[in-house]
């Protein structure tokens, strides 16, 4: 079983604002899903892994 996080939740942990992360995921960015109809974005850990990772990759790039 996967950890899940809230839009909040995710906020926090990479020190952005909830409106910022649902933007990112919009733009597909960073991948999540609904729960319900009316219920906010749940994202995984390994999914906010990978978005870390990812953008660790893109500043190395831009340092070259």
């Amino acid at each position: 079983m996967h950890k899940v996080l809230l839009t909040k939740e995710v906020a926090q942990m990479l020190r952005l604002s909830e409106e910022y992360v649902r933007e990112l995921i919009r733009q597909r960015k960073l991948k999540a899903y609904k729960e319900g109809r009316r219920a906010g974005y749940r994202v995984t850990i390994e999914e906010i892994e990978r978005y870390i990772n990812k953008k660790h990759k893109e500043m190395e790039m831009a340092k070259r």
